[in-house]
């Protein structure tokens, strides 16, 4: 008799993929599935700049979260994921249980579980992460790895095509068009589909790396080129953002670029990234008089000069209170919040404040934290409507201090583990490798590290972050 492949429950071969899909299939799959987020995200979140229907971003992570969850549990079942990954796994498995507990002791189950509207950083998207993370680790081979790489550059300049038109006074919808915070008025910072300048400046930086590397070590001309104009776009909108990321993160990442591209002919893109910095930096400095920009802080219409300036404090409260409503509004007076006041034009004042009301949160919870996504609700003195509860905020902009805060110290020290065993791990490979795609996904995952330090997850940006720490941590067994 012909030999016939397993089946289940005597249904037929083709119903049976499952048991009978080869490693390379398997690997494929991981890969579509992470392509399918590098997809669905922009799609979604472009309905979201035209409506406020705030949790159709979060549908794009849920639709391919749940198929990476199922990917996750075949690859175990059928004994393709590696025994390497059995302790970063087991992390995750940690990780998401300490979640639980977290929950558990939360101000509001639902909101922790899903995460507020528009934020989408409850529970289930540590799950998802967890996923993304794992299939990232099993993708195979170079050629997956590369094919996902692309992608990411794909998102990147449809991330800055919009922002281009966004950063154009012509009329595309875009929410950071006036700072309300500040009552600046047509400053037109870029946003692209991210949901906030900071998000988009962490993005493009931290693929900024990669793109650097594969304009300098691909051996494909077409290719080159094409990774150069993402060296420059990323560069160039990553400066417009006009954030402190925007500046320090891109600085970082060119760096990094050029210190592992010394070996190839790396002044194409070191002018590419100088001229990128320089003409962004200009055009900051002339945006207020080509938009006609105006302050109304006296209450009258006076035109802003021009000149450099960032304005992370305004695009923070922006973001969170007249964007999505998830957090109070902001107020210079003292009087009104006992926790007392700050400027928001302040850079140190501003994130001083975020980390102090923080750390005092922290010390309140220092196990479970508030809850996922539930930051905001220790803060809240008046009552229970956040609207009326003036320089609040949900989001830390310390990626440490905020997981501290929300999920408890236990799972940041679960993180921080993880993390050293993502870099040990990935620096192992490209020692072994030396293959410049693996020093970029190593590179930008220690840059996102970095700018954790200000800066804060998102669902449009922290996926990306998991593929590539997931990348990193099997490269020792890169084929």
């Amino acid at each position: 008799m012909p030999k016939t492949a397993k089946t289940i429950f005597h249904t037929t071969e083709k119903s049976n993929f499952i048991l009978n899909m080869t490693p390379e299939s398997y690997q494929n799959y991981n890969l579509r599935i992470l392509l399918g987020y590098l997809l669905l995200m922009p799609l979604f979140s472009l309905i979201l700049e035209f409506a406020p229907v705030y949790s159709v971003p979060g549908m794009a992570l849920s639709i391919t979260g749940v198929f990476a969850i199922v990917f996750v549990f075949i690859g175990f079942m059928k004994s393709e994921t590696p025994k390497s990954l059995f302790l970063p796994a087991g992390l995750i498995g940690a990780m998401l249980a300490w979640g639980l507990v977290s929950l558990y002791n939360s101000y509001f189950y639902s909101i922790s579980l899903f995460g507020s509207d528009g934020r989408n950083e409850g529970w289930l998207s540590l799950l998802f992460y967890g996923s993304f993370f794992l299939l990232g680790a099993q993708l195979g081979t170079d050629d997956n790895r590369q094919k996902l790489l692309q992608g990411m550059l794909y998102l990147g300049i449809a991330e800055c095509f919009w922002s281009l038109l966004q950063m154009l006074p012509i009329g595309v919808p875009s929410y950071y068009q006036n700072l309300e915070p500040l009552l600046l008025f047509r400053i037109f910072l870029p946003s692209g589909l991210t949901g906030s300048p900071i998000f988009l400046a962490i993005l493009l930086d931290m693929l900024l790396i990669p793109a650097m590397l594969k304009s300098v070590f691909s051996e494909d001309t077409k290719q080159k080129r094409f990774a150069m104009i993402c060296v420059f776009c990323f560069a160039l909108t990553a400066i417009r953002t006009q954030c402190l990321i925007g500046y320090a993160g891109t600085i970082l990442a060119v760096i990094l670029g050029l210190i592992f591209s010394r070996k190839g002919k790396a002044l194409p893109v070191l002018l590419a990234s100088i001229l990128a910095i320089l003409l962004g930096t200009g055009w900051n400095a002339v945006s207020s008089g080509m938009n006609h920009s105006y302050s109304r802080e006296t209450g009258e219409n006076v035109m802003i000069e021009n000149g450099l300036s960032l304005y992370d404090g305004s695009i923070i409260w922006k973001d969170s209170s007249y964007r999505l409503s998830v957090s109070g509004y902001y107020i210079s007076g003292k009087t009104e919040n006992p926790n007392g006041g700050f400027e928001i034009s302040d850079l140190k004042d501003s994130y001083g404040y975020l980390w102090k009301n923080t750390a005092k949160i922290i010390q309140k919870y220092p196990l479970a934290g508030s809850g996922p996504d539930s930051l905001v609700y220790p803060q809240l003195y008046q009552n229970r409507v956040i609207a009326s509860n003036p320089n609040t905020f949900d989001r830390c902009y310390n990626y440490y201090l905020q997981m501290a805060g929300t999920l408890g110290i236990p799972m940041l020290i679960l993180f921080l583990i993880l993390m050293i065993l993502v870099i040990r791990r990935g620096a192992q490979g490209v020692k072994q490798s030396g293959n410049w795609l693996h020093v970029g996904f190593l590179n930008a995952v220690i840059l996102y590290l970095i700018m954790m330090l200000i800066g804060c997850g998102s669902i449009t940006t922290t996926p990306i972050f998991w593929m590539m720490a997931g990348i990193c941590i099997s490269l020792p067994k890169s084929e």
